[in-house]
């Protein structure tokens, strides 16, 4: 009998035990309830334009995101911060800089390419420009002075023949020297020592070296821009308004030809008019275009895992 006390008493005890850990428990579940299904709700995920919901798609962030938005607010920022909302953001950040450095070495690439493309066809202008001012003088001292010629050799009647065949000298001299002037007018041809083209790949042309595209920019250039209608990608979008502005011809034959000398890759390039090099500056231009909206994009990931304080 004096043991049914401390036996009666460690029942008792061991009762409240379990009440306290089923308790515990309970409260322990209870934030798992308020997120059916594990997936963060729409109140809690940033909202994100069309354009960063599909660069987050083509960089696998949605995944990273969606678990960043599940944790509870005082898990998420703040002090109280736990390590896996950080590796999370780490994450997060990681990726969006990486595709930022690449885009940047696209950039990089274009960039110098238009340079170069600058550069030679300023060379061509400028002696377009020289040789168009002496021609323009050669033909007003010619004409000038074969006319003044002319006329004097029209005041004795002996000489008004010889006057009058130089006159047509004259006039001959002028037309010659007006139809030099439009053909130096287009300027003349240079030979692009480029060691790049990034407008290769864009129309399955073999590649020089530095002239591909990293994944992610690639990725994003043939995918279709989800503001835009239709289903055509990037890409696609470019070449139809380089058609629509001139820089291609419409006909398959033609276009072929210029999309030859754009992109020519072989030891022995040849060389390119004024007119050549603006348009495929011009396109590059575009590409670079194109590729600053993904830049864009990213900007707004790095904005949605930022704490708001």
């Amino acid at each position: 009998m004096r043991w049914c006390l401390p036996v009666c008493c460690l029942v008792i005890v061991m009762l409240f035990a379990c009440e306290g850990a089923l308790g515990q428990t309970e409260m322990r579940e209870q934030p798992l309830q308020a997120r059916p299904g594990g997936v963060a709700t729409e109140s809690q995920m940033p909202k994100l334009g069309a354009g960063a919901q599909e660069v987050a798609t083509e960089l696998e962030i949605m995944p990273l995101l969606d678990r960043l938005y599940r944790l509870p607010e005082n898990e998420r920022c703040g002090p109280s911060a736990t390590l896996e909302a950080l590796l999370l953001r780490q994450e997060i950040s990681d990726r969006v800089l990486a595709a930022s450095l690449e885009i940047d070495g696209v950039f990089a690439e274009l960039d110098n390419e238009i340079g170069q493309l600058n550069a030679v066809r300023n060379d061509l202008e400028d002696r377009r420009d020289r040789a168009l001012k002496i021609s323009s003088i050669a033909g007003i001292v010619t004409g000038g002075a074969l006319g003044v010629v002319s006329t004097a050799l029209q005041f004795k009647d002996s000489t008004t023949q010889a006057g009058n065949v130089v006159g047509v000298a004259a006039g001959a001299v002028s037309t010659v020297l007006s139809a030099l002037g439009i053909r130096q007018q287009r300027g003349g041809r240079e030979v692009i020592g480029s060691r790049t083209n990034m407008l290769a790949k864009l129309f399955d042309r073999p590649l020089k070296e530095h002239s591909d595209y990293p994944a992610e920019v690639w990725l994003y250039l043939r995918s279709k821009p989800p503001t835009e209608a239709g289903p055509a990608d990037r890409i696609d979008r470019l070449k139809s308004d380089w058609i629509k502005s001139g820089r291609i011809d419409a006909d398959a034959a033609k276009a072929k030809k210029k999309i030859d000398l754009f992109t020519d890759n072989s030891d022995s390039p040849r060389k390119m008019t004024i007119d050549l090099l603006n348009d495929r500056a011009a396109m590059l231009a575009d590409v670079r275009l194109r590729v600053s909206l993904m830049k864009r994009d990213l900007s707004k990931l790095l904005l949605a895992v930022r704490c708001h304080q």
